[in-house]
């Protein structure tokens, strides 16, 4: 009764009482059976507290379930048999005796969400081997509680039976880090002691540090075997000096001599001891981790199958040790052979550790070998659900997306994984690919320099970027690049092919700007390149294929380039490989039977099929040693074969069309039927289309020929071919457009057939009297001459030994008076010509021979024309005047006149020619009679009347140059003898004393024509003599009408004008013009004359001081430098002499 009054008066003053607890135990335990039920469970409650303050927990569990018997509905009693079983199964003891399942299920039919009724049944669980699900409850319960202290302790413990260290670690440091709930000293040791073993385990040396440093903080005062153990692994795994004695402290004693030797061979397997590391493991195989850790030796030692008995005793010794599985599917996939077994090991090992980055990715990469989509996609969908989850999924997800050709979405994972990693090159690499597949090469090119700035020496970002610029037409860039891989990798397959590609890129892009001989060494450096790698790899078609496209390109160009030094590796010639020069044909039968090759290798490549289709056309066009027949009947069944491999290209349709349309075939409806068929496949392609058009211009239709082409061109309208074609009709229909078409096809680019199509026109328009007044602009600035010699020139490179195009390009050359070279084509085409066209071509070379004063070479060449007529006498005879051969030019032009001249302009011309003749033999009256006679034929011709005008004024017969003047009044106006007839006038009125009637002459003409310097030189020679005011207006005004014209009659109008300045003494005036003078025209010797005579005059005055020695050098440099006349040399040579005498006073 005493005990029962005690523990009511004591129970109402309990938070009072905390030195009393001892008394307080003693009364509540003696007077609990003595109260009603309400007061007993009241009195129940504070007990069991006041038990688990004071740590009796065997007396404690005993009483809380004596209280549920009593009071099966109370919680309290519940709680407390739960927290003391969870408590102490974190400290290594436990109530086996006990069966937990009806407390933990009693209470969560009571309440729940009981925490630790929760973390209860995972524990008993856990003991009941069942990790995963114990596992599942406690992250679930720690979602919607993140404070529960016992939860993360049993998670921790959990994470460590299932070899998770990082959730272990994790774990661990939630409790510590958890500062509500004051935790008990054991279960903070036990705590830091799961943290520094989870750290210890884990591949991570901060993190080993970190726990070192733990361990030499908070736990060195602790003594156990456990932390002895972690200890030693950190001081090796750390290589402290001090991990040898540890080592052998603990192999010295009993207790943990097991555990010592699994710690030495990880000290061994650190020294690379590997073999003495398994022989110290063989003797202590008794758990999972032993098994783990000797087959990861055996791993690193390549011995696979001895590995794999090692994995499989570990899984066998702990089906958790999902470090086990995930080396399992590693074996599976890599060397077993057998990818749904790896399967299973990722997968089982993932579901162990969820956050295992190895397993994730090697089941992922199993689904994706497997060809399961589906499965990959869902596994990793689930992990970066809503932005989150593992790098290692992100990184997966992007390269399955990537294996689906899905570049969109891979490039969104691989952003992700980047945006965590920033220098994770193999993510770089993977994003890089993407793009690339996504055909964003700017953003691939940079992103594989990422890579290479991550790792410098990588070689296949190295490759990738030689590909991109390869594909963006970089192609120098990627030319260095494919060189610069195989300075470190000789005979690295993909190096070689990519440096040949390019260099077959290179080559086709020199061949379209005419640079023919470095497509010659482009196409050698690709041979050169593909032999290093068909002596690696001779079961490869994609190389045999480009050997035979460098082959076949070498064949098509100019016998010129058209070699090619090869290895008679390729020719089978012997066996020892030599260095063969093999020429234009020998390379049409290589490029065949390298393309045979590559067929035997992929006989079903329609594209194979249609290269070879290709070069036995070209071979049909440029070989004419071969049969023509045969060859075009393979031709024809290639191209054929081709199409029914792969109907839907156009490509072949269209060479199908162009085989039918040669020569040797001449099946026209089948050309029309290929191309219609190409059109269908691709209605858009001016290619097609253009040789359609030509089908129907060979047919003579026209009307379709033109809309064919006018398809061609809206589809394309670069496409010079069409151009060409149009061109083409237009000229059949006799039509000045034609010029214009060809015109336009030059400017787009290089064709044999618009090059001399647009030089005929050109020469047309020169030759053609009417042209010439209808387009004199165009003939007098030349345009169309300069760009028709340019695209000759290409011509003449590409087809040497026409004789036609050879005499049109001397033509042009002669039009813009490069002599010499139009002679060197004369000639050369006189060599190629035959018969009558030999004759016209040897008249075209004397023509220039006469032009470089050669007159013996022209006389001669002139005597060779068979079939002699008026113009090849009228060249021999110029020819033998000019070499002073007066008796037979006369005779020569006088045989002309009676034989061959066929009309009365023929007549006149002769007629004066021997008038000049007759001249030269000072018989006066002669010449006076002939060219009398010349001016009588009707018309007259204008040559003859200028003549008999130069003739009356120097002999003075004013009537016949007063009649004569008169007759030529008609032609002032005359664009190419107007300014002759002028001159004429003004010297007539000159010689009669009336200066300003000449003056008014010269006038009329230049107000008329005040482009035409000549008149303006003509009266400026008159004005310089009467009036030097006038003449320096006139100079300034010729010069500021044409100052952007440059010519040599422009440089004395100039030279003049400065003269003048000289003349009236303007020294600054003086100095200012010679420098204009100068930078104007400095390639004339005359402007450099001026600039001297202004230095001599200023010389001469004391008070100027001229450097004499420069000044003596200048005109020395001007000397080597210029070609002077005989006036200007002796000038150049006193005004040397001047300066010394001035040095010397």
């Amino acid at each position: 009764m005493i005990d029962k009054v005690l523990g009511r008066i004591l129970l109402d003053n309990i938070n009072k009482l905390d030195k009393y607890q001892d008394l307080l135990k003693n009364v509540f335990k003696s007077s609990i059976t003595d109260l009603d039920a309400i007061e007993q469970q009241h009195f129940y409650k504070k007990y069991l507290k006041i038990l688990y303050d004071k740590d009796e927990l065997t007396i404690l569990m005993k009483e809380a379930i004596n209280m549920h018997q009593q009071f099966p509905q109370d919680i309290i009693s519940l709680e407390y048999i739960c927290l003391i079983y969870c408590e102490q199964n974190i400290l290594g003891e436990n109530f086996s005796d006990i069966d937990m399942t009806q407390f933990y299920e009693c209470l969560l039919k009571l309440n729940k969400e009981s925490e630790i009724a929760t973390v209860t049944k995972a524990i008993y669980l856990k003991k009941s081997n069942d990790l995963i699900t114990a596992r599942e409850i406690l992250k679930d319960m720690l979602v919607l509680k993140p404070h529960s202290i016992h939860g993360w302790m049993a998670l921790s413990e959990i994470s460590m039976k299932l070899y998770c260290w990082e959730d272990a670690e994790i774990a661990a440091k939630r409790i510590l880090e958890i500062k509500e709930y004051k935790l008990k000293d054991e279960l903070k040791y036990k705590m830091e002691l799961i943290l520094v073993e989870a750290m210890s385990r884990c591949n991570d040396k901060h993190k080993w540090e970190t726990a070192l440093q733990i361990y030499e903080q908070h736990l060195k005062t602790h003594t156990s075997m456990q932390l002895d153990l972690i200890h030693a692994r950190l001081s090796i795994l750390l290589n402290q000096p001090n991990a040898y004695i540890l080592l052998n402290n603990l192999e010295s004693k009993h207790e943990t001599k097991s555990q010592a030797n699994i710690l030495r061979a990880l000290y061994l397997k650190q020294n690379k001891q590997l073999d003495e590391a398994v022989n110290v493991l063989d003797s202590v195989l008794e758990t999972s981790e032993t098994w783990l850790f000797l087959g990861i030796i055996y791993w690193e030692m390549a011995e696979y199958n001895y590995s794999l008995m090692a994995f499989l005793n570990g899984i066998k010794a702990d089906r958790y040790n999902w470090k086990c599985l995930v080396y399992l599917g590693h074996y599976y996939r890599e060397y077993g052979n057998d990818m749904e077994r790896s399967r299973k090991c990722y997968q089982s090992a993932l579901q162990i550790n969820p956050n295992s980055e190895e397993a994730g990715i090697g089941l992922s990469t199993a689904y994706r070998l497997l060809k399961n989509q589906d499965a990959n996609i869902k596994l990793l969908q689930v992990l970066t659900v809503q932005g989150s989850g593992p790098r290692w999924a992100w990184l997966q997800l992007g390269l399955q997306y990537l294996d689906q050709g899905n570049a969109e979405q891979a490039i969104k994972a691989f952003q992700h994984v980047i945006r965590v990693d920033p220098n994770d090159s193999h993510c770089w690499e993977s994003l890089a690919d993407a793009y690339f597949i996504r055909g964003a090469y700017t953003s691939a090119l940079k992103s594989y320099q990422r890579v290479l700035e991550l790792c410098p020496k990588s070689l296949y970002p190295m490759i990738q970027l030689a590909n991109i610029k390869l594909i963006i037409g970089q192609y120098n860039e990627a030319k260095n690049d494919f060189e610069h891989i195989l300075i470190y990798e000789s005979r690295y397959i993909p190096a070689l092919k990519g440096l040949a590609e390019t260099c077959l890129a290179l080559a086709k892009e020199y061949t379209a700007k005419q640079f023919l001989g470095r497509a010659n060494d482009c196409l050698q450096q690709a041979m050169n390149s593909l032999i290093v790698a068909i002596k690696e790899r001779k079961d490869t078609s994609c190389i045999w294929k480009l050997l035979g496209d460098i082959c076949y390109r070498v064949a098509i160009l100019p016998e010129k380039y058209s070699y090619l030094k090869v290895s008679s590796i390729l020719i089978k010639y012997e066996d020892i490989e030599n260095i063969i020069l093999l020429k234009k044909q020998d390379m049409f039968s290589l490029s065949i039977r390298c393309y045979c090759c590559a067929l035997s290798l992929s006989p079903q490549s329609a594209l194979l099929w249609h290269d070879l289709a290709l070069c036995y056309l070209m071979q049909l066009q440029y070989d004419p040693s071969i049969n023509h027949k045969n060859l075009a009947s393979k031709s024809l069944a290639a191209a054929k074969h081709a199409i029914k491999l792969n109907p839907s290209i156009w490509i072949h349709w269209n060479l199908l069309g162009v085989i039918c349309m040669s020569p040797y075939i001449k099946n026209f409806a089948l050309a029309q039927h290929a191309y219609i068929m190409a059109i269908d496949t691709e209605i858009n392609n001016a290619i097609v289309w253009c040789n359609l058009g030509t089908l129907y211009l060979y047919t003579e239709n026209l009307y379709k020929a033109n809309e064919a082409y006018s398809r061609a061109q809206r589809a394309d309208p670069a496409y010079i071919n069409s151009w060409i074609g149009q061109a083409l009709i237009a000229e059949m229909m006799h039509r000045k457009e034609a010029m214009d078409l060809f015109r336009h096809a030059t400017q787009l680019g290089y064709h044999s057939q618009a090059a001399i199509g647009y030089t005929h026109w050109v020469l047309d328009m020169i030759l053609n009297s009417d042209t010439k007044k209808n387009s004199l602009n165009i003939c007098v600035t030349e345009n169309a001459v300069f760009a028709a010699t340019d695209v000759m020139t290409w011509y003449i490179e590409n087809h040497p030994n026409d004789c036609y195009a050879r005499n049109a390009y001397g033509l042009l050359l002669q039009r813009q008076k490069l002599y010499k070279s139009a002679a060197e084509q004369f000639a050369v085409a006189v060599c190629n010509s035959i018969n009558n066209k030999k004759d016209l071509v040897c008249v075209n070379l004397a023509h220039v021979l006469i032009k470089l004063k050669k007159y013996n070479e022209a006389i001669k060449l002139c005597q060779t024309v068979q079939n002699i007529n008026y113009n090849s006498q009228c060249h021999l005879a110029l020819a033998l005047f000019k070499a002073a051969k007066y008796e037979e030019a006369y005779t020569t032009y006088e045989t002309t006149l009676q034989f061959l001249a066929n009309t009365e302009i023929e007549k006149s011309y002769a007629l004066c020619a021997m008038g000049a003749i007759a001249y030269t033999f000072q018989k006066v009256n002669d010449a006076k009679t002939l060219l009398f006679q010349c001016i009588q034929i009707q018309p007259p011709v204008i040559t003859g009347l200028l003549a008999a005008a130069s003739l009356g004024i120097l002999h003075g017969d004013i009537n016949l140059t007063t009649l004569v003047l008169n007759e030529l009044q008609l032609y002032e106006n005359h664009l190419e003898y107007g300014y002759h007839v002028v001159n004429l006038s003004a010297y007539f009125y000159l010689i009669g004393n009336d200066v300003k009637k000449a003056i008014t002459i010269l006038s009329k003409a230049i107000f008329t024509h005040p482009s035409n310097v000549k008149n303006w030189i003509r009266l400026l020679r008159i004005l310089l003599e009467t009036n030097v005011h006038m003449f320096s207006k006139c100079a300034q005004k010729v010069l500021f009408l044409n100052k952007y014209i440059t010519s040599e009659n422009h440089a004395n109008v100039a030279c003049a004008l400065s003269y003048s300045y000289f003349m009236q003494n303007l020294v600054p005036a003086n100095i200012i013009a010679m420098q204009k003078l100068v930078f104007t025209y400095p390639g004339n010797i005359e402007s450099w004359a001026m600039f001297i005579a202004v230095f001599l005059s200023r010389s001469a005055i004391k008070s100027h001081k001229v450097d004499i020695k420069w000044l003596t050098m200048l005109i020395t440099s001007i000397q080597k430098n210029y070609e002077s006349t005989n006036l200007m040399a002796k000038w150049l040579n006193d005004s040397k002499k001047k300066l010394k005498e001035i040095s010397i006073k």
